[in-house]
């Protein structure tokens, strides 16, 4: 263990993340956000890849999952945000000399923003950037659009539909059993998750979305700029709703463009 994942797993241990890759020297962080029914092992396949990017990689987890399976579900995203928030802050106090970009995809977008917003509330460190993708503007309505109803039938149907799920996982009983809850406590959060306006950020925003995802609408997309005083962009990329969790590169390079203060081109 480096000298640098030995500071973050001492800040993070037993809180809220996830040591998946130092990074070496170079001062670029990336914290991770996973989508509804993910976990920080979603981004374990992202290692090799922070690592050619010289980027630190972390990600957090809720509750009811991966290395916190044993704990009860959060109730609400904004009790999340600050549950993150104040790890966060353990963390960047550790490592005062890593800068860091805030990436969250799908439900990960929401909370990526809401810790952010948290962090600034509570006069804690600030992410040099922001990077969402697969996800509806904040102030976007209906909230849950796109989104099933919680039924066991409904959350399979809309497992099946989306473009991350293999079929041998959707047919095994004893997985199914064990993700159905998590993926329902997660949408939970989305359907009780009302957005409250305030000053916009002042931080970069890069929203990515995928040119066949048809549950989050390109003027959804566009709305993120309302988010930020600061520069926003949009990107597209080709595929469905999960394509860009296969294009890890595209999240490092745009981090890196961030935490070193250049326009994102």
């Amino acid at each position: 263990m480096t000298a640098v994942t030995a500071d973050i797993a001492a800040a993070g241990r037993g809180a809220d993340f996830v040591v998946i890759g130092d990074g070496g020297p170079p001062p670029v962080g990336v914290v991770c956000f996973h989508f509804a029914g993910g976990s920080a092992q979603s981004f374990f396949r992202w290692r090799g890849a922070a690592r050619a990017a010289g980027c630190a990689l972390i990600a957090a987890e809720l509750p009811g999952r991966g290395r916190r399976l044993r704990e009860g579900f959060v109730p609400s995203l904004a009790s999340a945000a600050m549950a993150l928030a104040r790890s966060f802050a353990a963390l960047a106090a550790a490592m005062p000399d890593k800068r860091w970009v805030f990436f969250g995809h799908s439900m990960g977008a929401l909370l990526a923003y809401e810790t952010v917003r948290r962090l600034r509330a509570d006069g804690g460190p600030q992410p040099q950037g922001l990077i969402v993708s697969a996800r509806h503007a904040p102030g976007w309505h209906p909230v849950s659009s796109g989104l099933p109803e919680l039924s066991d039938e409904a959350l399979c149907d809309y497992l099946r539909h989306l473009d991350g799920t293999p079929a041998a996982i959707l047919d095994n009983p004893a997985f199914m059993a064990m993700a159905l809850p998590i993926l329902r406590a997660d949408l939970g959060l989305l359907y009780g998750y009302a957005h409250v306006l305030g000053q916009p950020l002042d931080m970069p925003v890069l929203t990515i979305g995928a040119s066949a995802d048809g549950r989050v609408p390109l003027e959804a997309l566009v709305a993120w700029g309302t988010a930020t005083q600061g520069a926003f962009r949009l990107r597209m990329v080709p595929g469905g709703h999960f394509s860009l969790l296969d294009e890890p590169a595209i999240v490092f390079d745009a981090a890196r463009e961030m935490a070193n203060g250049r326009n994102m081109a």
